[in-house]
């Protein structure tokens, strides 16, 4: 839209007043005497009686030609005037729908950047269950895991671990909520995307899960929630990521 109003307007500002060019005189037979621009407006029993001028004037007296040539003049500098003020008048018109365009792609931008950086996630018996893609040796899974600001490491499931392959690089016991210690892995998956952020050979936890099947896959842990900033918007059940600058 924009650029269409600056065609318009330079086309408007292009088509002013013609400059002065030749003018032609001729009286037809009832002696009424015409002023043409171009010489085929003459109709061809008056051309043998054509009278040339290079200015608009030139027919008249000479006192009553200065008086013609003021009169002309004024009314040219009150045209000139009023088609400056149309000039400027459309140039702030453009200008404001300019502005307005740039304001809206940038609210746009925001949304746009705000939307990428959101996770839906399910809030429900006071978890957060974070929605997590996984990639490891060729293989993907995606699994919910629960936001543990308590746990020290992030850990997957051995039913999730298993979907991908992962090789466990260490064995160990790792003390779990209740307070008793259960066997447990670390292995490393190529990567770990939570929205729109990306962590590379990053290092899990593999657990056993004791009891009836998870709804869930694993936790979130400090290892990946203290490298980014995070606000949870509870109405919407998003969570909006940043990754923490260093």
């Amino acid at each position: 839209m924009a650029h269409w109003a600056l065609v318009v307007l330079l086309a408007w500002l292009f088509s002013g007043t013609p400059a002065t060019a030749e003018f032609y005189k001729y009286t037809d037979r009832s002696g009424k005497t015409h002023y043409v621009d171009e010489l085929w407006k003459v109709p061809e029993a008056y051309r043998g009686q054509v009278g040339r001028y290079l200015e608009k004037f030139d027919h008249l007296p000479d006192g009553q030609k200065e008086a013609v040539i003021e009169t002309d003049r004024s009314r040219q500098r009150l045209l000139e005037i009023e088609q400056q003020r149309q000039t400027e008048m459309h140039l702030k018109d453009l200008n404001q729908l300019q502005e307005s365009e740039r304001l809206r792609q940038a609210e746009d931008e925001i949304q746009r950047q705000s939307k990428a950086a959101e996770t839906p996630v399910t809030i429900a018996d006071n978890q957060i269950l974070v929605p997590v893609a996984f990639r490891n040796n060729g293989l993907a899974a995606a699994a919910h895991l629960v936001m543990d600001t308590g746990a020290t490491h992030t850990v997957l499931y051995r039913s999730v671990a298993d979907q991908l392959n992962i090789i466990t690089l260490s064995k160990g016991q790792s003390k779990v909520a209740g307070g008793h210690f259960i066997h447990s892995e670390v292995g490393k998956v190529e990567s770990m995307q939570v929205g729109p952020i990306t962590a590379g050979d990053f290092a899990v936890v593999i657990l056993a899960f004791e009891g009836n099947s998870p709804v869930h896959g694993g936790l979130l842990g400090m290892d990946f929630l203290s490298r980014v900033e995070y606000r949870i918007d509870y109405e919407k059940s998003v969570i909006r990521w940043k990754l923490r600058s260093r």
